[in-house]
């Protein structure tokens, strides 16, 4: 009759302890179903890009023809941004957002006052106005790090200038407005930086390591 007593007690001890993993193991299938319902609706848009009469086209096929047409230019630029924003740390050197909304603005205007916006640019360019911030915010980054010290000599604005006159009387269209000296002097200005920030682009990277793992 003990010896009973002590099945009973062991059995009355070992069962709820089967029954407190039950739960656990129920809650363990469903996530597992859940992960797995998860890939597959999600799968299809990782590993493919579209289907064609039920033919799936695999996503990876369109990143290697990507590759094929223009790898190395983007893989060139990707680079150079990165050389960018690492020198302009080691200089402790930032573009605030200040900055960067009061050159969207200048773009925006000039856009403006040829009869378009900036919006449809973007659309044409295949570019949204977070891609143009992060190009100004580059463009304001190398700028601070070059020596925008120019000079503008007046010999060269009146051959600016005379250069300027020889085109329009040549084109074939409709003749546009002569430009100011001001204005001439901006442009000869904005062309010397662009030729130092070109140069001093092409000197960060050859004094960089950069190892190429893939070739195009």
């Amino acid at each position: 009759m003990a010896k009973k007593l002590k099945k009973q007690e062991s059995v009355e001890e070992v069962s709820p302890k089967v029954i407190a993993k039950l739960p656990k193991k129920i809650f363990l299938y469903i996530f597992i179903l859940l992960v797995v319902a998860g890939v597959i609706y999600f799968g299809g848009k990782v590993f493919y890009a579209a289907s064609v009469n039920g033919q799936l086209i695999n996503r990876f096929s369109v990143i290697k023809d990507l590759e094929k047409q223009g790898g190395k230019k983007t893989l060139d630029t990707i680079i150079l941004k990165t050389l960018i924003n690492q020198e302009a740390k080691k200089r402790k050197l930032a573009v605030s957002q200040q900055e960067i909304d009061a050159e969207l603005q200048k773009i925006e205007k000039n856009v403006t006052s040829q009869g378009s916006t900036l919006d449809a640019l973007l659309v044409q360019q295949g570019m949204t106005r977070n891609d143009l911030a992060g190009e100004i915010k580059l463009q304001l980054l190398v700028t601070k790090m070059v020596d925008n010290n120019i000079s503008v000599t007046d010999k060269e604005v009146d051959n600016y200038l005379a250069g300027q006159n020889n085109q329009n009387s040549l084109s074939l269209s409709q003749s546009t407005p002569g430009l100011s000296r001001v204005q001439a002097e901006t442009a000869i200005r904005q062309q010397k930086l662009q030729t130092k920030i070109q140069a001093f682009v092409a000197d960060l990277k050859a004094k960089a390591k950069i190892s190429y793992f893939l070739k195009y």
